[in-house]
């Protein structure tokens, strides 16, 4: 049997490359699309879907807001979010309320691979009935150790994931953009030397490029901008 699945998105665009990625997959069944939070309601309501595929904002109010309103329903269908939203708070809600993924707009659909691939496991450990120990816990939650250890030494020392995150977003969302690390350390709330060294370190890794830029006043001051 197919996992059933709703998708709540405001942009029509979005909601149907997501409708039509899924209608691609043998193992997933779209029950319907909502593009407002009182359609969802219904929806979520007559269906009772497995995956739940939830953008924040909505016109007529807040995807998480209805989730929290689902959970107190006992609706436990597992949760996707998918937003535009750069807060890190509304991540965090979204953890609180049993979301196990976070897709950041524009979508790339290898990252919406990695998601549907770990609902994938996860409903199928679940489904096994296998005795639970710690590293069933581990992989349910995402915690594993093992991964955790892996991702820690990719990183060097003083490069935080969720900073180096939202630094990488700013060019993500705008690749003509070319930011001085003063520029990028007033948009993420850092001080102008913490983001020069997530800057040099995404040079490090050539995923920006940097450029002297010379105003009409003052030394030339070093810009960077996403590599193309």
């Amino acid at each position: 049997m197919p996992h059933s699945v709703v998708i709540v998105e405001d942009e029509i665009a979005v909601a149907q490359l997501l409708a039509d990625y899924l209608g691609q997959c043998d193992d997933f069944q779209v029950l319907g699309i909502a593009t407002d939070k009182a359609t969802a309601s219904r929806l979520v309501a007559l269906g009772q879907p497995e995956l739940l595929l939830l953008d924040i904002h909505l016109p007529d109010g807040n995807g998480l807001e209805l989730l929290g309103e689902l959970r107190r329903q006992g609706v436990g269908s597992d949760v996707i979010m998918v937003t535009a939203a750069k807060e890190v708070a509304a991540l965090e809600k979204a953890m609180q309320l049993g979301a196990f993924d976070f897709l950041v707009k524009p979508i790339m659909l290898a990252r919406l691979d990695q998601a549907l691939a770990k609902f994938r496991a996860r409903h199928q450990q679940l489904q096994q009935g296998e005795v639970l120990t710690q590293s069933l816990v581990d992989k349910l939650l995402g915690t594993d150790s093992s991964a955790s250890a892996a991702s820690d030494t990719r990183l060097p020392k003083g490069i935080d994931a969720v900073t180096l995150s939202k630094v990488r977003q700013l060019f993500q969302e705008d690749a003509q953009a070319q930011l001085s690390a003063e520029k990028v350390g007033a948009l993420i709330g850092a001080s102008r030397s913490t983001a020069r060294r997530y800057l040099e370190f995404l040079l490090t890794q050539h995923e920006l490029v940097a450029d002297l830029s010379y105003g009409s006043i003052g030394r030339p001051e070093r810009c960077y901008r996403w590599r193309r």
